[in-house]
């Protein structure tokens, strides 16, 4: 509770020097994707800042190649969002760089994909390597499309480290303990400004979280490869990962550039339909609720693949369902607001 409290207050003071020198602001002009489904209040980015406070629990000594990952990433999140780096290919060809970068000199890798043939191909370094820097890509850009309404990606990484906390601990198996927590102090401060409107994650805070909770949860599997299921990763970060997957097949289908920005996420969707809704209710409130309630049925999911971590066919059916659901919804979403905006 001290650290809460702790954490609330610097992250308030951040937010105040911020908004006071004009640094990392959010305001309506900075991005056309975001004018639609931000409110109007002028906001910080600070959700990243708060999140170095984790540096003092990562040992420099052992994880040196881990920070200096997270900082890189930050600093390419800056540069984006003071469109000092617009390009999205540039972007993320930067993000293939660090994450090679940590990679090749680290020994992580994917012991097993519970099937022969895959498994022979893992053995090759290379092949290992490569599918790691598209999982990884893949996770890093996903959260950074969710990251349209408030809660929806602060809640997300919390529901992710809830899931393998208890699961850790229950079971007693690998997992550093004291960084999960220490980031759960974290993100529930983010989360609670983040509520409220009064601070943004950016491209700074998106990128830099997800590659480490996407690291995180990689040496979870790692460690524990005969205890968890390789599935266990996908079926509790299937979100951002099938909003990834889909934005790019659905850009490619209508011929548009995969790099192109646009309000077709399934978020935006839900969130013109919630302003058809609660005309009465305030930007803000409409933006936070939409957060919320995807995050409630996230909260479902990952209780269930919490209970079957070990199981893989269960948790590739809970991958596939998953999917379904969510191309369902889209549509559905899809199909209500084009009919109200005529």
């Amino acid at each position: 509770m001290i650290k809460f409290l702790i954490y609330s207050l610097i992250h308030y003071l951040i937010n105040v020097i911020f908004i006071k020198y004009n640094f990392l602001i959010d305001k309506l002009s900075i991005s056309e994707h975001k004018k639609k489904i931000s409110s109007n209040l002028v906001t910080p980015l600070s959700g990243g800042v708060i999140f170095i406070l984790i540096f003092p629990f990562i040992d420099a000594n052992q994880d040196y190649l881990l920070l200096f990952s997270i900082i890189s990433f930050y600093i390419l999140g800056i540069m984006s969002d003071i469109n000092y780096v617009s390009s999205p290919i540039v972007r993320i060809i930067l993000q293939a760089l660090c994450i090679l970068f940590f990679l090749i000199l680290d020994d992580l890798s994917i012991r097993s994909l519970s099937t022969e043939i895959l498994d022979r191909l893992l053995d090759f370094k290379i092949i290992n390597i490569f599918f790691l820097l598209i999982c990884l890509l893949v996770l890093v850009n996903g959260f950074n499309f969710l990251d349209g309404v408030n809660t929806l990606v602060i809640g997300n990484f919390i529901i992710c480290l809830l899931s393998v906390l208890y699961i850790s601990t229950k079971n007693g198996l690998i997992l550093d303990t004291i960084i999960v927590e220490n980031l759960l102090i974290i993100f529930s401060v983010i989360y609670l400004f983040n509520f409220f409107g009064k601070s943004f994650l950016g491209d700074s805070g998106t990128y830099a979280i997800s590659f480490l909770v996407g690291i995180l949860f990689i040496n979870f599997a790692y460690e524990n490869y005969l205890s968890v299921s390789p599935y266990f990763v996908g079926s509790i970060l299937w979100y951002p990962a099938i909003e990834n997957l889909f934005s790019i097949l659905r850009r490619l289908s209508s011929s548009d550039k995969i790099s192109n920005a646009d309000n077709s996420h399934l978020h935006h969707f839900l969130h013109e339909c919630m302003k058809k809704k609660f005309v009465s209710k305030k930007n803000l409130f409409i933006n936070t609720f939409t957060g919320v309630m995807i995050n409630i049925y996230l909260i479902i999911s990952a209780f269930i693949s919490t209970i079957y971590f070990n199981h893989t066919k269960i948790l590739l059916l809970i991958i596939t369902i998953n999917f379904i659901i969510y191309l369902f919804v889209y549509f559905q979403l899809k199909k209500n607001t084009l009919k109200n905006n005529f």
